[in-house]
């Protein structure tokens, strides 16, 4: 017994027409016949009566159809997860770093992932969280890291994948610098260089409202990048507020980086994917929520792959 002969079993069954089941399964309604009574034949059984109103279950074939049934469908789910499992192995998957995020984590992400699925191709490249939840709106990229929460993001999906403390960077001159722990209402007031809110707008707000409360804040300079808005900060122009993994890596002369007391603000890193995505970035996504739980000495970078 062949599993195409329970699959035309089964089909014949399902429409009771021969004609139509030949029709489903692209075969000559004569063939479909022959296979059906060499089942039959190897079985010992009769499966259908027919009539000059067409074809009915025997009682026999209606108890063989059940199991027959499950057969196929069994075999139909194996043939899914095969290909499911191929296009996970390979294929490409189009990421975005974002400019300004936590180091270490989103490396070892990526590099465990190629380990993991080394047939599949990544094209990396970086944007700011708004430019690149536009990309994945418009389809150019899969999988992008981002500062969340995303305002607006419509049918667009994230999980947070890291969370870490605000810091403030100062003058190295500044009063507060011989502090160290800051309480949030000695900011207050103070000028502030910050990054364009259009950048990411969800962090952005999220930032201020966990440092200033409902006060405005005082916002004399936006920069692009964290490193633009140092130099403003050692310039004299005023303070800033920068992710603390990110400022383990910025150092600038003329500045210095002090935490908040508790609670301490916090921002968080997610990675953004559009809804129903292919295999190859869901296996991205679980990866990452999986590589997220271990420990933080776990997530040293790796390097990224080479961009294209």
């Amino acid at each position: 017994m062949e599993l195409r002969h329970l699959r035309y079993f089964v089909t014949v069954a399902t429409e009771l027409h021969y004609a139509r089941a030949a029709r489903r399964l692209f075969i000559s309604q004569p063939g479909l016949s022959q296979q059906i009574r060499s089942l039959e034949g190897e079985l010992g059984l009769k499966l259908f009566e027919r009539n000059r109103r067409g074809v009915r279950l025997t009682p026999q074939g209606a108890a063989f159809l059940s199991e027959a049934a499950a057969v196929v469908q069994q075999a139909d789910r194996a043939l899914e997860v095969a290909r499911a499992l191929a296009e996970a192995a390979t294929g490409q998957l189009r990421l975005s770093y974002a400019r300004t995020m936590f180091t270490g984590l989103p490396d070892l992400i990526v590099s465990e992932y190629q380990r993991r699925f080394p047939g599949v191709e990544i094209t990396a490249d970086s944007g700011t969280t708004g430019s690149n939840v536009d990309r994945l709106r418009s389809g150019e990229v899969d999988i992008a890291f981002v500062l969340t929460p995303l305002e607006d993001a419509g049918d667009l999906r994230w999980v947070d994948v890291s969370r870490e403390p605000i810091v403030v960077a100062l003058p190295s001159g500044h009063p507060l610098s011989r502090h160290r722990r800051i309480r949030r209402d000695q900011v207050a007031g103070l000028p502030l260089v910050y990054f364009p809110r259009h950048q990411s707008p969800g962090y952005h707000d999220r930032c201020v409202a966990q440092v200033y409360g409902s006060a405005k804040p005082n916002i004399v300079r936006t920069e692009p990048a964290d490193e633009r808005m140092l130099v403003a900060v050692a310039e004299g122009t005023g303070i800033t507020l920068v992710l603390a993994a990110r400022a383990a890596t910025l150092r600038h002369p003329g500045v210095v980086y002090r935490r908040f007391r508790d609670p301490e603000p916090t921002g968080s890193l997610g990675i953004g994917f559009r809804p129903n995505p292919s295999l190859a970035a869901r296996r991205f996504v679980d990866l990452a929520q999986e590589l997220a739980q271990q420990p933080k000495a776990a997530t040293r970078p790796h390097g990224r792959p080479r961009q294209s």
